[in-house]
């Protein structure tokens, strides 16, 4: 096994890390931002201004209590759309956003979403204590006042999702993950939640059974249950609920979400690990009420971005000026949208203006005289620029529209250049960027400056790496590729309106071999205007001909055109839907390499499915992977199994990653892109409400456990997008030759007994030897039981032992396995873990409850009348004829087997076997013997194999070097019938390029309209070829699939080609009878897990690029 610094890989559609600057100071938190989008109804603006008001206000005294006066919201900034008027916002006229904006809002108003209705709901793909994206609500939803505070409570349930980490304390019916009824003690069930008393209620459907997992739970709003004020998390919809569970009332072994992914601490516990109440932070204040709220309200601004670029000798090698000027030019004529306000300017030594802040004119004439550059960097000394200057400089070309403007700032050092702003400067720079209220995105390139990287965090920006890459005096076209992709990065995460940027469907980087390469690209009905097709290169002379096939056309050859970027040729594209052609020829040479990227604008305002991704890095680009795991957000696998994807269904996809090689405490750069292509997207349009599966809140059904649920779609075809992330700067100390990453925890454990077997059937997803890596499986598993659950949750390893158990599956693979078990009437909890070969242990599973139910009695013959006496049949007579015949029939099957076996020996036996005969399934029989140790009856495993063939289906060319896809991709995922309320099954279709992306909060819009999140793909690959030897390449290894039609209303996240679970398979045979299972022993509480980690070393390695 090759092992490295761990990387959780989790995706989204759209999704985004909080950026939230949100201070809790002396008990109020300061900073918290509401944004107001445009599509809320502009007749209606004034009442959804005074009710959002209300309702912050009223959910402000309610957190009040909730935390024992510890934190009340104190002052809220409210962002309108530009587009209001002034009446909207009553007698104080709204003042000037800054770097407030929607899509930066902590609390978002919008329109009645697709899946969550009008309700609040938080944008949570983080583990335990990780905070959310942002909070968002309809309109709608305060239309009506909030008099009652049910609403105020609601909003505060997600406010502890948003903030502090926490997750729902509540069950769901039919979700296999967190049931709705639990089985606590022998024949007893209880409602899953967690309260500080018994709670009155009823069953619904009435009658229902509750060991079913088909019922909800409906508590008693009566005076019942008036002693009842706990948890939040819980039953918010209770008006007397107003405290969240601490470790006093906290029930560890109710299988909620918060239980499985907090480790069964209670709510309080995980928010006095928070920066807001850690040791003793904001003490209970004394004051029976909160103040009220200070509401500033600001309009929407238009969007302004500034470029500051490093002119000196730094620039002037390796044609670093001449990409940084280029790129600059392709970022004004290509990806800017109309009415976006650009300004430029350089330093060195001091500072000059390029061009002040103009707006972006629709034709691309006017945009190539805006980014008229000096041709050559200035012959300034790296030790003699200044960076106080240069931020000076652009504050003052920025004049009185600095407010609200981003400041883009190219900048870094030589290699191994110590040259660094002193503490002083940063402070300065720190300061005066505030003073005007402008953040800062650095852009580092060729290197880091260090000391540097704090300017931007401390102003509300990030922090962007590029790493510089060449071969002699040429540099690679790769840093062209990123800079103009860190632009496009900035431009996506703080511009107010995402409906104005172009979409990005293509994104092919093709290493030049001399032959010809070719691609396709797919603009689908919600594109189609202004669609450009552009190859990028290093010189003219590396591409020659260019052609194209329109959908159902032929290909022909097509002009390209060149424009002010020295590195570019484009052809505008046709309207016309469909799956388009091209091909290329790759003229440059094999150290070289062109890159074919397509841009599409949205058909309507209505906007179109968008692709981002975003990482967990600190705000500087860096992270130390020895510390903690960098989780980088792509479109990979959503399949809600808790650790690391937290909800299936809801457009987020996870995967963890480890194949970092070696790594040293010297930061070493790591690069992201990510693709989603495939034909079988689907858009949601609602979720079935008709069945509640849960404690309804406010009258609405809430949503989600461990899926969405049933979601109603439409198919969406031929979807193809691509997004651009940005540098990372890993560091650790790693040893590629040591493994020290655990398999991934098992979190989907259920069991179910069978009475009349008198058996007991187990499934599971199978995790990988590095938590889940593809095409890697554990080395064995350890399965254990106890009757006390206290006791096999801290003493796992003192608990009773199954000695053997089915082999072990790839990585997601469902699996199953089937014991005998002959105790009855006793409740005993189960859990499992993997092992790899090195001996790393996984985290012990969630815990199964279950109890085995007595055989049914068998019914005895009825006894014979008096009346009436058994009649005895009477033999025929023998008959010698038909002795005759029998033993003709004999002699002929003895003959018959004679020459079977003759033709096999001469004909078969000679030739080689096939290697992969039988593979398909795999029987195991295993028996506990009979011994005074804690084993139980008799156990029998049946396992079935049967495992889906990877179908490899790479384009023409060259195929990929370094790593497989399946080594990121191809991992099998539970499938299970939605008539279950499990997971559908979801074929994913990626590459992971390189990019260049910063850390920090990418923002986007969930849900978009159509909303893809639940998308699935069809299994082909997309375009993809040989990288240089400075590269790692991806190609994705779809697994095949059904390929049965998707219906008209499916529901999304079920496809239609279901795959069944595997089949246990029982071998039948004499059973010992079952040992006296022993009582549990108690141990002390410093109780170890066993399991090791080997010490890490490693020596540097470097790596330009690294495609994933």
């Amino acid at each position: 096994m090759r092992p490295s610094a761990a990387v959780a890989l989790c995706a989204a559609l759209a999704a985004c890390a909080t950026g939230s600057r949100v201070q809790l100071v002396s008990n109020g938190y300061s900073g918290l931002v509401v944004g107001i989008d445009d599509r809320v109804n502009i007749l209606k603006c004034q009442d959804v201004l005074d009710n959002v008001k209300t309702l912050i206000n009223d959910a402000s005294s309610y957190l009040y209590t909730a935390t024992n006066q510890r934190a009340f919201f104190s002052d809220v900034t409210v962002v309108v759309p530009s587009s209001w008027p002034r009446s909207c916002t009553g007698a104080n006229p709204p003042g000037q956003a800054t770097t407030e904006s929607y899509l930066t809002s902590d609390l978002r108003v919008s329109t009645t979403h697709p899946v969550y209705g009008s309700a609040p709901w938080t944008h949570q793909s983080g583990q335990c204590g990780q905070p959310g994206a942002f909070v968002q609500f309809a309109a709608d939803y305060v239309s009506e006042g909030t008099s009652d505070g049910s609403k105020a409570a609601a909003l505060v349930h997600e406010w502890a999702k948003y903030r502090w980490g926490v997750f729902e304390e509540l069950g769901y019916a039919e979700d296999p993950l967190y049931p709705s009824f639990y089985q606590q003690t022998a024949g007893q069930w209880r409602p899953t939640g967690c309260s500080d008393g018994a709670v009155a209620g009823s069953v619904s459907p009435p009658g229902c059974k509750e060991s079913s997992n088909t019922c909800t739970f409906v508590p008693f709003t009566n005076a019942s249950n008036d002693g009842v004020t706990s948890s939040v998390m819980y039953m918010q919809e209770l008006s007397q609920v107003k405290n969240f569970c601490d470790d006093g009332d906290h029930d560890r072994s109710a299988p909620t979400k918060h239980n499985l992914l907090c480790g069964e601490r209670s709510v309080w516990e995980v928010m006095q690990d928070h920066e807001d109440f850690r040791n003793g932070n904001n003490a209970p204040s004394g004051n029976s009420t909160p103040p009220s709220v200070d509401f500033r309200v600001v309009k929407a601004t238009t969007d302004r971005f500034f470029f500051l670029l490093e002119s000196t000798a730094t620039m002037r090698q390796q044609e670093r000026w001449d990409f940084v000027s280029s790129s600059i030019r392709k970022f004004v004529n290509w990806d800017v949208p109309t009415g976006i306000q650009v300004g430029i300017g350089h330093f060195g030594a001091d500072y000059r203006t390029d061009r002040n802040l103009t707006t972006v004119p629709d034709l691309l004439m006017g945009r190539g005289e805006m980014a008229n550059l000096p041709p050559i960097a200035d012959d300034v000394m790296e030790d003699s620029k200044s960076w106080t200057t240069a931020v000076d400089g652009a504050l003052s070309s920025l004049g009185n529209r600095a407010p609200g403007s981003t400041l883009i700032w190219v900048t870094g050092n030589q290699q191994n250049s110590r040259n660094q702003p002193t503490a002083a400067d940063v402070d300065y720079m720190i300061a005066a960027l505030k003073a005007k209220q402008v953040r800062l995105v650095l852009v580092f390139y060729p290197y880091v400056t260090p000391g540097l990287s704090r300017v931007a965090s401390e102003t509300g920006g990030d922090v962007i790496i590029i790493e510089d890459s060449w071969l002699g005096d040429q540099t690679s076209i790769s840093v062209f590729h990123s800079l103009a992709d860190a632009y496009v990065f900035t431009l996506d995460k703080y511009i107010t309106d995402k409906r104005k940027l172009m979409v990005r469907v293509e994104d092919q980087r093709f290493v030049g071999n001399g032959q010809q390469v070719r691609g396709s690209f797919l603009i689908d009905t919600t594109l189609g205007v202004n669609t450009t097709l552009t190859v990028l290169y290093n010189t003219r002379s590396e591409i020659g001909y260019v052609k194209l096939r329109r959908p159902g056309g032929q290909l022909l050859p097509v002009y390209t055109y060149p424009d002010t970027t020295n590195h570019l040729q484009y052809i505008r594209i046709d309207p016309v839907q469909g799956r388009w052609e091209y091909e290329i020829d790759n003229l440059a040479p094999s150290h070289s390499s062109i890159v074919v990227q397509v841009m599409s604008s949205p058909a309507s305002s209505e906007d179109t499915v968008r692709t981002e991704v975003w990482t967990n890095a600190d705000r500087t680009g860096s992270l130390n992977a020895t510390e903690r795991p960098l989780i980088i957000y792509a479109s990979l696998l959503d399949n809600g199994l808790a650790v690391p994807d937290i909800l299936h269904g809801d457009g987020i996809y996870s995967r963890y990653f480890t194949d970092f090689g070696s790594l040293t405490p010297a930061s070493q750069l790591f690069i992201v892109r990510v693709e989603v292509g495939g034909s079988r997207a689907r858009v949601v349009t609602g979720r079935d409400l008709t069945q509640p599966r849960a404690i309804p809140v406010n009258g609405q059904v809430p949503c989600c456990g461990s899926t969405v649920g049933n979601v109603t779609s439409v198919p969406m075809f031929d979807l193809r997008r691509s997004a651009s992330g940005g540098g990372i700067l890993v560091s650790g100390d790693v040893d590629y030759q040591t493994d020290v990453h655990p398999p991934n925890r098992i979190t989907d454990l259920r069991a179910e007994t069978d009475a009349a077997e008198q058996t007991i059937t187990f499934s599971w997803s199978a995790p990988g030897d590095d938590y889940d890596k593809p095409d890697t499986r554990v080395s064995h598993y350890e399965v254990r039981f106890s009757e006390s659950r206290a006791q096999l949750r801290d003493h796992f390893t003192d608990c009773t032992s199954v000695p053997h158990w089915s082999q072990p599956e790839p990585a997601g693979t469902p699996s199953l396995a089937v014991i005998d078990f002959h105790t009855v009437d006793k409740l005993l909890f189960f859990a499992i873990r993997g092992v790899d070969e090195a001996g790393n242990v996984a985290r012990i599973s969630n815990v199964v409850a279950l109890m085995m139910p007595p055989p049914p009695a068998t019914p005895s013959p009825p006894p014979p009348t008096e009346a009436s006496s058994p009649v005895r049949p009477t033999p025929p007579a023998f008959d010698n004829q038909l002795l005759l015949i029998v033993l003709l029939c004999v002699a002929g099957v003895v003959l018959l087997i004679v020459l079977l076996a003759l033709y096999y020996f001469l004909c078969y036996r000679r030739r080689k076997p096939d290697p992969g005969a039988g593979a398909s399934r795999h029987i195991t029989t295993v028996t506990v013997p009979s011994v005074e140790s804690r084993e139980p009856t008799p156990v029998k495993i049946a396992y079935d194999l049967e495992k889906e063939e990877a179908v490899r289906s790479l384009s023409e060319g060259p195929t990929p070097v370094m790593w497989t896809a399946s080594n990121i991709l191809n991992t099998s995922e539970p499938c299970y019938s939605p008539d279950t309320r499990s997971y559908g099954h979801y074929s994913n279709n990626l590459h992971l390029n390189a990019a260049h992306m910063s850390a920090g909060r990418a923002r986007y819009n969930s849900y978009q309209t159509p909303y893809g999140e639940d998308m699935t793909y069809d299994g082909r690959s997309l375009v993809s070829t040989q990288p240089s030897d400075s590269f790692m390449s991806l190609t994705s290894d779809p697994r095949p699939r059904n390929n049965n039609t998707l219906s008209e209303g499916e529901p999304a996240g079920w496809p239609s080609d279901k795959d069944s679970l595997v089949q246990a398979q029982r071998v039948r045979g004499g059973r010992l009878p079952p040992p006296t299972l022993p009582k549990p022993r108690l141990h002390p509480a410093d109780g170890s897990q066993h399991g090791s980690r080997a010490s890490i070393a490693g020596d540097k390695k470097r790596r330009n690029v690294t495609q994933v």
